[in-house]
């Protein structure tokens, strides 16, 4: 016969209140010897616990080290809410199935579920995030879908999404905001804008714990024509020099920037390049970050100024005074760099990048014929596998009178850069 192994039932128990449980439960508490979990939940299920074993706690290693110090053979983990919605019992299960341990998971109803039944909408196409202790831009995320679930917690707030929503020109969504599920001080606020929904946070705060389903009517998602990146006018300009539209569309295209990319824009003048290196990290949904370095005062108050235009308090976006490479130091190593301006220092910048990351992507601009002597030294002495060197000249026509004027702008070289040979390789000369 097979022998008999413990088993431990990770139990969901929907929103705490008793009448939340499941049958199967219900059954697996009623059969358990021992009832582990935070004290929250314990207190949701205490008529469970008489006459057993109870341990207080939310960390998997604490629990191996009780359960493995005397004999039983059936325990119950209990977790809010399901099981497999952002919830602890993945990591659990893990912990005890490393101990030999059987697992069943058992599944209860989730905060979604249960707000959307409130609300009386379906949650089929609803696209969930949690900033409960985790770092996420959700308001990238809103921006992007429909509709949106959000869990709150922590330093994420009620107050504070709706702060961020206004501050990034979001102001035309509506929310839903709830809290204490199930209880008899269960609490939802319907149908409000950001404002609206702070209002009433100030005159009444929500607590720690709370969710917000966000309908956004201008959303990303489904759309046949997305709206393009930034033109030139939009951006708050003085005399610092900026990269074109065109210029910065190709540039981006040759950067192929990913999820959880850390960019870097070196020399980034006005920051229109940095306005849309973040555009491309924040529709990803990733936690990449973005680092404008620059050294000229007037420069750094229009990067601030158009950062927060285009970004609002977006974490992600970071402001670095200083000239590289050395306003590099201490910064997070990059996956993708833009190189805007190198005041004659690119053989050491694109050195300093490879020292961080060897395997960074680099994308450089280029007007002088210097410049270009430049990257191509580089090209040649650090031995880029993947190699390119383009120039564009862009004439965008404007009406002038009755004529269609073609206005020419300076030619520019675009050169991509990833790739040197793998140490202890032969560096092997290539022609552009």
């Amino acid at each position: 016969m097979k022998e008999m192994r413990p088993i431990v039932y990770l139990v969901g128990i929907g929103m705490g209140s008793e009448a939340q449980l499941t049958g199967r439960a219900m059954d697996c508490l009623e059969a358990a010897q021992v009832i582990m979990g935070a004290d929250r939940m314990l207190d949701s299920i205490r008529d469970f616990g008489e006459n057993k074993q109870v341990f207080v706690s939310y960390k998997p290693s604490e629990m191996v080290q009780w359960l493995g110090s005397f004999c039983w053979e059936e325990a119950a983990l209990v977790l809010s809410g399901d099981t497999g919605f952002y919830s602890g019992a993945e990591a659990a299960g893990r912990a005890f199935l490393r101990e030999g341990w059987d697992v069943e998971y058992v599944p209860g109803v989730s905060s979604l579920s249960y707000f959307c039944s409130r609300l009386g909408k379906s949650w089929q196409r609803v696209h969930t995030v949690s900033s409960h202790g985790r770092q996420c831009d959700v308001v990238g995320q809103i921006r992007k879908y429909a509709t949106s679930f959000v869990l709150l917690g922590g330093s994420a707030s009620v107050s504070g999404l709706c702060r961020q929503l206004v501050s990034s020109g979001m102001s035309g969504v509506t929310l839903w905001a709830g809290e204490n599920f199930s209880y008899e001080d269960e609490r939802i606020a319907w149908e409000m804008t950001p404002a609206e929904l702070l209002m009433e946070d100030e005159s009444h705060p929500f607590g720690n714990l709370a969710c917000v389903l966000v309908e956004n009517p201008d959303a990303e998602e489904g759309q046949l024509y997305p709206e393009a990146g930034p033109s030139d006018d939009q951006f708050i300009r003085g005399k610092v020099p900026m990269t074109k539209a065109e210029v910065r569309r190709l540039s981006l295209e040759k950067l192929r920037i990913g999820d959880g990319a850390v960019c870097y824009d070196i020399g980034a003048g006005t920051g229109s390049v940095a306005v849309e290196m973040g555009m491309a990290i924040r529709r990803r949904e990733g936690n990449g970050e973005l680092y404008a370095i620059e050294r000229k005062e007037e420069a750094l108050e229009l990067i601030e100024s158009n950062r927060q235009k285009f970004h609002g308090s977006w974490a992600g976006f970071h402001i670095v005074e200083g000239e590289a490479p050395e306003a590099l130091n201490g910064l997070r190593p990059p996956t993708h760099a833009f190189i805007g301006g190198s005041n004659g220092r690119m053989k050491e910048i694109v050195a300093s990048l490879l020292t961080a990351n060897p395997q960074v992507r680099i994308v450089a601009n280029a007007i002088t014929l210097e410049t270009v002597g430049e990257i191509l030294e580089c090209m040649e002495d650090f031995g880029f596998e993947d190699r390119e060197l383009v120039q564009i000249l862009a004439a965008p026509v404007e009406l002038v009178g009755r004529y269609h004027m073609p206005k020419a702008q300076n030619p520019v070289y675009v050169a991509v850069m990833q790739y040197p040979p793998e140490e202890g390789k032969e560096n092997e000369c290539q022609e552009l």
